[in-house]
């Protein structure tokens, strides 16, 4: 059993005490139908960026993600076989951090004052095994309606600027301007043009700055009263760099911890958003699947959204 604290927080026991999606809970059949419904053109858009070592935003501790090859042309594996020395088959070795590039956090990524999101104890956590409680396989493949907010086109710039705090306000006028209404079981996807500015400034050889423009606390308040199923951003955190508050994943602990909305990291969203510009709606069928790991904290993926 989830232990619980004394004090209800954010959603912990809104879906029972051995929940462990989430706000993912708010998607429902009835409301995957109705988002097929929100397709326009057929157009699909892959979030996910490339899986490289080089030219890809990755923390330096995580590693960059590696593509070793375990067979190729090379090896003759196969010649015990009829036909065999006239047939080869290249395959790869994969090496990558689950919270590397384009990813998704589980609710068992980030703990504050020892638990989890529902109240599951933090120290269940073990080296092997990772996560009993949280872990990325009870998130699941799903499907929903998704809400883009292009911050950037609405503020008629580039790129948000690097620190630059989202707020509620924000986010509530660039959907008034674009004419998107956001429903409870939503995903919210967040363009900064972080990437973008990524892409400009490493193609120049420059260093990309350590700040990001990203969700601040302020902003925690629009997710929650849209009850919002899970939140993407092209940013490396969701939130803010330097943290809101002077309080390191702060934003996190609000989001994950304490709502259990799922976050979504690094998503490649100025194709979507020029797509969505020129088909006049900002409402998309999109669809998730993490990898099964069990017990991770996190994993790959390349979402699709279809306009």
């Amino acid at each position: 059993m989830a232990e619980q604290a004394e004090t209800a927080v954010g959603n912990w026991g809104r879906w029972g005490p051995e929940d462990e999606r989430g706000t993912l809970n708010l998607i429902d059949a009835k409301g995957v139908a109705a988002a097929a419904h929100e397709v326009r053109t057929g157009q699909a858009y892959a979030l996910g960026l490339p899986i490289q070592r080089e030219g890809a935003p990755i923390f330096d501790y995580r590693g960059a993600p590696q593509r070793l090859t375990l067979t190729s042309q090379t090896d003759n594996m196969f010649d015990d076989f009829p036909g065999g020395t006239e047939v080869g088959a290249n395959e790869d070795v994969l090496v990558i951090a689950s919270h590397s590039i384009t990813h998704m956090d589980a609710l068992c990524h980030v703990q504050h004052r020892g638990k989890f999101y529902n109240g599951f104890d933090a120290s269940t956590f073990r080296t092997h095994t990772g996560a009993a409680r949280c872990g990325i396989e009870k998130i699941g493949a799903f499907a929903a309606r998704a809400v883009l907010l292009d911050l950037p086109r609405f503020k008629d710039v580039a790129f948000l600027e690097p620190g630059y705090t989202i707020t509620r306000a924000d986010l509530e006028g660039c959907a008034a301007a674009q004419g998107v209404e956001v429903r409870a079981g939503d995903a919210l996807l967040v363009r900064t043009g972080h990437l973008d500015n990524f892409r400009a400034e490493t193609s120049a050889g420059r260093e990309v700055p350590f700040a990001q423009a990203g969700l601040g606390l302020d902003a925690v308040s629009f997710i929650r009263e849209h009850d919002i199923a899970a939140v993407g951003s092209d940013n490396s955190a969701i939130e803010v760099i330097p943290f809101d508050d002077n309080v390191f994943l702060s934003v996190h602990i609000a989001l994950l911890v304490e709502l259990g909305v799922p976050l979504m990291e690094h998503l490649w969203l100025s194709d979507l958003a020029a797509g969505m510009a020129e088909a006049g709606t900002y409402a998309c069928l999109l669809t998730v699947t993490p990898l099964p790991v069990t017990g991770a904290t996190g994993s790959p993926i390349n979402p699709v959204a279809i306009v």
